[in-house]
């Protein structure tokens, strides 16, 4: 059996222990297998491929150690995975892009130096004009990465490949082959990212590609890929404290493929090694789910030691986020003031409500300059246990006119609005100038609560904002209709339930990218008279959550004064 299928088998059957994720890329590798060659998956397992990749890492040193170093079987896993799984159309890679996430102090340094000059040696001989891209978001990170990889080649050259010593050359800033013009360049995303656009990488490497706050570093880099059928972006990274990060998003949209079964995204790979619980890091003997460096016998006790050493001194000095980020791999809202955690955001998202014939609360918060407009729809219920709970549903309406286009606004807030537009999350403005119409969110909500036959029980909005679309709504239904003071006295208490119920689980949401984005900004402010929700910039949009927590100032009391009353709309 070979090394891939060893590990996923060992995962699968509990031989080693492991995280939903990693058992979610191991349960994949095992299924693909029974679909290789088939109309339906044009891929196949190469494993005499995989043998000779394993062999030539056998040579290759440890940076730190200065000496090959076997490797352990997840390091076989992710890799092995990229190299071996081909297209049978092309004869190249099956994995386009890859991500492999692990808690720091693992050795991933090791693995994207491996991958580097696998395609420098090996891969990309007899070709010529080869980009092989070390890259990472500042000039320090991709140093160290690309250092680690020159240090690797220079001591390659006086072992298994001394006869290439002639002809190629490492150098401060890349390490060229004179002769072919192959290259392994130091690049980084700081300096501005046109600079990717000049090479065509057969191999790209990003190193923490968490940190990077939008895709146009990534997207420059895989624009120039297109052509080559070896090409890879391999993405490797420890989670940040984040949660926006374009790459914990990518995470989401490829699991979500993964367990939909609908054979999307086959192209690309999916390798995270994290914790499952925060509670977990109380628990020493999970913690190879995050740092499978503790596979080592002869490591175990003193890895275990250190990071036992770590979690104690963070805790004591009230930094846990600090320690679920950097050591258990885990992705936390971990700014101090933050309002809502988002291990409880993603805990109460679900598949599916039905809004249909329902009793609903709106909120509604205003376009202001730069901001959305967003209306908010409460809709209080009780679920199969009879239990009380309130299901939240949002609809932005997005301008673009101070940020000039739609492509331009996408990018300042790092919100992909043409991919929410079609998820029927918001509505770009289709204003020529980007400016939001009233008109436009006015006949939107009527619209959206005739077609679903909402009965409204109160709409509620900022009192500061009393236009004419508030007496539009006047005029033209029987809402009652309800101004919100935006002062703590007022905001107090549905901020504090709200806080609450993503802790009890009394409310849910659907699995809304723009309203996860929202509540993860949120921060919370006070003065003696309570607290309230804010944000620290202007392009952190939490116009959404504005406006829930304005209709929740009415609908959280739904159950105490349900049946007191007829509401038409």
């Amino acid at each position: 059996m070979d090394e891939v299928t060893k590990y996923a088998r060992s995962i699968v059957n509990g031989e080693i222990l492991a995280g939903k994720m990693m058992i979610m890329a191991a349960e994949r590798h095992l299924n693909d297998l029974k679909m290789q060659n088939t109309a339906d998956f044009p891929y196949y397992f190469d494993d005499k491929l995989l043998e000779g990749f394993l062999n030539f890492t056998k040579y290759v040193p440890d940076p730190k150690e200065n000496i090959p170093i076997p490797l352990m079987p997840w390091q076989k896993f992710a890799l092995g995975s990229i190299v071996a799984w081909r297209d049978n159309r092309t004869g190249g890679k099956r994995f386009k892009r890859a991500i492999v996430s692990i808690a720091r102090e693992n050795g991933k340094t090791y693995l994207a130096s491996i991958l580097a000059t696998y395609d420098f040696f090996v891969q990309s001989y007899g070709k010529s004009n080869q980009d092989i891209l070390i890259a990472s978001n500042t000039a320090q990170q991709t140093g160290k990465l690309f250092n680690y990889t020159k240090s690797t080649v220079e001591k390659m050259l006086q072992g298994p490949f001394k006869k290439l010593s002639r002809t190629v050359r490492p150098r401060e800033y890349d390490v060229v082959s004179r002769k072919t013009k192959n290259q392994i360049v130091r690049i980084s995303a700081d300096g501005g990212q046109g600079k990717f656009d000049s090479y065509h990488a057969t191999t790209a490497i990003f190193d923490e590609a968490g940190d990077q706050k939008t895709r146009g570093a990534f997207g420059k880099i895989t624009s120039g890929q297109t052509g080559n059928k070896e090409a890879i972006f391999f993405m490797i990274s420890t989670a940040y404290q984040n949660p926006n990060a374009p790459l914990r998003e990518d995470i989401r949209i490829i699991t979500d493929a993964i367990k939909s079964g609908e054979r999307k995204l086959d192209d690309n790979f999916l390798g995270v090694w994290a914790q499952d619980d925060e509670n977990e890091i109380f628990e020493p003997e999970t913690w190879i789910k995050s740092n499978p460096l503790l596979g080592l016998p002869n490591l175990k006790l003193e890895k275990t030691i250190g990071i036992t050493s770590e979690r104690d001194n963070l805790l004591a000095q009230g930094k846990l986020p600090d320690f679920l980020v950097k050591t258990m791999n885990m992705w936390v809202n971990a700014k101090e003031d933050a309002a809502f955690k988002l291990s409880d955001i993603e805990e109460v998202a679900i598949d599916s409500f039905d809004i249909d014939g329902r009793d609903v609360y709106v909120g509604f918060d205003n376009s202001m300059t730069s901001d959305d407009a967003a209306l908010a729809f409460i809709f209080p219920y009780t679920d199969e246990n009879g239990n009380q709970k309130w299901h939240l549903y949002q609809h932005s309406f997005i301008p673009w006119h101070k940020a000039g286009s739609i492509d331009a606004k996408e990018s300042q807030d790092g919100i992909n609005y043409r991919q929410m537009q079609g998820l029927g999350y918001a509505t770009i403005t289709p204003h020529e100038k980007g400016l939001i119409s009233n008109d436009d969110i006015y006949e939107w909500l009527l619209e959206f609560v005739d077609k679903h036959h909402l009965k409204v029980l109160k709409f509620t909005y900022d009192w500061a904002h009393n236009s004419a679309f508030i007496k539009s709504l006047e005029a033209n239904t029987y809402w009652e209709i309800q101004a919100v003071k935006q002062g703590t006295l007022t905001l107090n208490e549905p901020t504090k339930w709200l806080q609450d119920a993503f802790v009890e689980g009394r409310v849910t949401t659907f699995k809304d990218p723009m309203m996860e984005k929202s509540l993860v900004n949120a921060i919370i402010t006070s003065d003696n008279n309570g607290i309230k929700i804010d944000k620290n910039k202007a392009t952190m949009k939490i116009d959404l959550v504005d406006a829930i927590i304005d209709a929740l100032s009415e609908g959280i009391h739904y159950f105490e004064d349900y049946g007191t009353g007829e509401y038409y709309f």
